[in-house]
């Protein structure tokens, strides 16, 4: 969304003469004005299952638009039959109190008892915008504490508890900022809370140009208080948006100082040219 027509609209209510030289002021040096724009992010509900291995409300594997994240290669490729990445339909109130936090479905990462505290593993994805300079970068995920519930099948899964999670934000391979498990706790079961990362740039940095990341984690960690269950985060409605400013180069700057001295001139010029007219 662009916003420098709200920068100019500003000055209305002010004289034309005035509003003119505002406005040539503002186009030349850009003054306080922002651009902001929602970055591509394929596949940001998980909705598109294609490719994907289903069964009955799940399906697995390395969901479109993402990619397995393994470090500790402990999960056979996210497709069974321990660990699990891929989609849930969760059908309120079974799973989630109120369905899905965006569309039908959410991502999952999803592990058996038994094998937690294994290491960390999840999926992530490299976008094709890249960092930019002077810009602030917001990313919002919704983060699932699923709830214990009965499948299609028949299978109960016992989901309590909550082995913790990470959301993280990239330039190439380097973390810019992440959500290290902040929600830890105070999500209840079968609810969703917002994790909310922001990172800013300045004139320069060294990774502008790089492509930016993202990267969803399970944490894989055994919940002291529900050491039986089996862990499983789920994530859902992941946007980013990038807010940057108007360029300001030093050179329209000083145009725009060296320019406004001939502007009033001119303008007090045409103001005696009027009242003359009047008085003629």
């Amino acid at each position: 969304m662009e916003t420098r027509g709200r920068c100019i609209s500003q000055h209305r209510g002010v004289s034309k003469g005035v509003r003119n030289l505002t406005f040539a002021v503002v186009a030349l040096a850009g003054l306080n004005c922002a651009r902001a724009e929602m970055l591509l992010v394929v596949n940001p509900g998980f909705e598109n299952i294609s490719g994907e291995a289903q069964f009955n409300e799940f399906t697995f594997g390395p969901l479109s638009g993402w990619n397995l994240y393994d470090p500790s290669n402990i999960t056979n490729g996210g497709a069974g039959g321990t660990f699990f990445i891929g989609t849930l339909t969760p059908t309120a109130p079974i799973y989630f109190t109120n369905g899905a936090a965006e569309g039908s479905r959410v991502g999952i990462a999803f592990n058996y008892f038994g094998s937690g505290g294994q290491g960390e593993y999840g999926f992530q994805q490299t976008l094709t915008s890249t960092l930019q300079a002077s810009t602030n970068y917001s990313l919002q995920v919704e983060i699932g504490n699923i709830a214990s519930g009965t499948g299609i099948d028949g299978t109960f899964f016992n989901l309590d508890g909550f082995p913790g999670y990470r959301v993280d934000l990239l330039a190439g391979i380097t973390v810019l900022n992440q959500d290290n498990n902040t929600f830890a706790g105070s999500i209840g079961e079968g609810l969703f809370s917002t994790s909310l990362l922001q990172f800013s740039t300045g004139a320069s940095h060294p990774l502008l140009g790089q492509a930016l990341g993202i990267r969803l984690v399970n944490l894989n960690v055994v919940d002291a208080g529900f050491p039986l269950a089996d862990l499983e985060v789920d994530f859902d409605n992941v946007r980013l948006s990038a807010v940057s400013a108007v360029p300001e180069p030093t050179s329209l700057l000083l145009i725009a100082l060296m320019t406004t001295p001939f502007l009033i001139r001119r303008l007090k010029a045409r103001s005696r040219s009027y009242f003359i007219s009047l008085l003629s």
